[in-house]
């Protein structure tokens, strides 16, 4: 008997809500027209504070992406350099099939030294 009290106090605190009660315990409760409004405000105010947690979290992941990405450059950089010191004829290679693919793009728009700033640009970027 005391449960169903229990349970009956706290249906009442709910604004206005009543509860339906049998022999074998609540049924459910019924609410008037004033507590769903409560009731969406308070969940409202819960997810306030939730996205207020997620947007740190968003943030945090994007500096340590933003960070990641920086470190992976320069590694990229070293290994690069590496490639080239431990094999020149084929960085050699590379760097004329580069070249040719840029003049087959932008041909004679851009002189030797833009289309040098160009590839150097491509190196360190991607």
């Amino acid at each position: 008997m005391a449960l169903a009290q229990l349970v009956r106090q706290s249906a009442k605190s709910l604004a206005g809500t009543t509860t339906m009660m049998t022999r074998t315990g609540c049924v459910g409760f019924l609410a008037s027209a004033q507590a769903p409004n409560q009731l969406l405000q308070r969940r409202g105010a819960m997810q306030g504070m939730k996205g207020y947690d997620d947007k740190e979290a968003a943030e945090e992941r994007l500096f340590f992406k933003k960070e990641e990405e920086k470190l992976l450059r320069g590694l990229l950089a070293k290994v690069r350099a590496q490639a080239e010191a431990a094999d020149p004829h084929a960085a050699t290679g590379t760097l004329a099939a580069e070249r040719s693919a840029l003049d087959a793009i932008v041909g004679s728009k851009l002189s030797a030294g833009e289309k040098d700033q160009l590839l150097e640009w491509k190196h360190t970027h991607y």
